[in-house]
C-alpha cells in the first residue's frame, strides 16, 4: 500500500452499513475502531471492482480511514453539526493510522499521510469540493486541511516515537530545484509567516530568501539548504510573530536619508546653485513686481527679464512633490515589509 487517507463519514458517530463500505477501519465517536466490509488488501487492485471506495480516482493503493461523524456540518461559516468529532476519537484514530503505517510500511509524508481535502493541492487529483478534515471543532486555531494535516501527521509522528522518524523521508532541497517536496516547503514557511508568492514547485530566490530567514529565525546554519534538520525545525516551528513597526520607527532607520536623497536628486534637477539660487532670484523678482505694481508694462518687462529664474522655481516645487510621494509610497511599503517580516524582494 502507497498511502493512507483521512475522512470524516459526515455521519453518525457510529458507523453505518455505509460508511463500512467505504472504508477499510472507522472510528466512532467513543474511540472504538471498527473494521470495514473491505479489506485492505482489496485496494492493491481495484480493477476487478472489488475494493473500498473512498476517494475518486485514488482507490488503489490506498488504505481509507474514517473518523465517524460531523452530520450535517458547514464548512463556512463553520458548523460541527449534531455529530461533532471529539478529541479522544481523533487521538484513537491517529494510533490507528499510525498502526497502519508500521503495518504496511508507509512513511508519514504530507503525499503519503494526508487528509481527503489535502489530496487535490498535493497530489493534484481533482476532487468535488472536499473539507474533510479541514476542521477539528475543539481547536478553533486549526484552519484550512493543511493545518489540520501537519497536526495529524505530529501527532501520529509522536505516537510513533517522535518527530525524528521525519527526518528519513525528506528529500534535501536547494536553489534551482523543481519537485512537490519544493512546495510543501514552500506551503510550510508561508504558513509560518515567510513570505514568498505564490508556492509554485520551484525554490528560486524568494525561496531561498525565505529559507534562510526561516533558518537565521531558528538557529540553524544560514546556508539556504533544506536538509533534516531544516525539517525537523520546521515541523516543531510555530507561526513567525508578527512584527509592530511605526511610520516613526521607519523614518527613523530610514527617512532621513531618504529626504537628503530626495533633496539632492531637487538640486540635480533644477541646477544653477540649487535651491538657494532659484529662492534668491524669485525674491528678486517678487521685489521687482512689488514696485511696478499697477504698471502692467513694468510686470510684463520684469516677468520677461526674470522667466528663466521662474520657470525653474515652478520646476522645482513640481519635481519636489513629485518625489514627496514617491518617498511616502517607498515608506509605506518599508512600513507594510517590517511589520510582515518581508525581507526578499526590496
Amino acid at each position: 500500500m502507497k498511502r493512507v487517507i483521512a475522512h470524516w463519514t459526515a455521519g453518525a458517530g457510529r458507523a453505518s452499513a455505509k460508511d463500512k463500505a467505504h472504508y477499510h477501519r472507522l472510528v466512532e465517536y467513543d474511540g472504538t475502531v471498527v473494521a470495514g466490509a473491505e479489506a485492505v488488501e482489496d485496494n492493491i487492485v481495484t480493477s476487478d471492482g472489488d475494493y473500498a471506495a473512498h476517494t475518486l480516482r485514488l482507490n488503489t493503493g490506498s488504505i481509507g480511514v474514517a473518523m465517524c461523524g460531523m452530520r450535517g456540518a458547514v464548512e463556512h461559516p463553520f458548523d460541527a453539526g449534531p455529530s461533532p468529532l471529539n478529541e479522544a476519537q481523533f487521538n484513537a484514530f491517529c494510533k490507528l493510522v499510525a498502526d497502519l503505517c508500521v503495518e504496511y510500511g508507509i512513511p508519514i509524508t504530507p503525499q503519503t499521510v494526508l487528509t481527503h481535502a489535502e489530496v487535490q493541492t498535493t497530489l493534484g487529483v481533482q476532487q468535488r469540493g472536499k473539507w474533510d478534515v479541514a476542521r477539528l471543532p475543539w481547536r478553533d486555531d486549526l484552519r484550512g486541511a493543511r493545518s489540520v494535516g501537519d497536526f495529524m501527521r505530529q501527532r501520529i509522528t509522536l505516537m510513533l516515537g517522535g518527530v525524528e522518524v521525519l527526518q528519513s523521508n525528506r528529500p534535501t532541497l536547494r536553489f534551482g530545484d523543481r519537485s512537490v517536496e519544493v512546495g510543501v516547503w514552500q506551503v510550510e514557511l508561508s504558513d509560518r509567516g515567510y513570505h514568498l508568492g505564490r508556492a509554485d514547485k520551484d525554490f528560486g530566490r524568494l525561496t531561498r530568501a525565505a529559507t534562510l530567514a526561516f533558518q537565521a529565525d531558528n538557529d540553524l546554519p544560514s546556508d539556504g539548504v533544506v536538509d533534516a534538520d531544516d525539517w525537523l525545525q520546521m515541523a516543531k516551528a510555530t507561526p513567525r510573530p508578527e512584527r509592530f513597526v511605526t511610520q516613526e520607527e521607519i523614518d527613523r532607520e530610514s527617512g532621513t536619508a531618504q529626504d537628503a536623497q530626495m533633496t539632492a536628486r531637487v538640486g540635480d534637477l533644477v541646477g544653477l546653485g540649487g535651491v538657494a539660487g532659484i529662492a534668491t532670484q524669485a525674491k528678486q523678482a517678487g521685489e521687482a513686481a512689488q514696485a511696478a505694481s499697477g504698471v502692467m508694462g513694468q510686470v510684463s518687462a520684469m516677468v520677461t527679464e526674470h522667466w528663466p529664474a521662474l520657470l525653474l522655481c515652478g520646476l522645482c516645487v513640481t519635481a519636489w512633490f513629485a518625489l514627496r510621494a514617491l518617498g511616502y509610497s517607498t515608506r509605506r511599503r518599508r512600513l507594510l515589509d517590517a511589520r510582515e517580516n518581508r525581507s526578499l524582494a526590496r
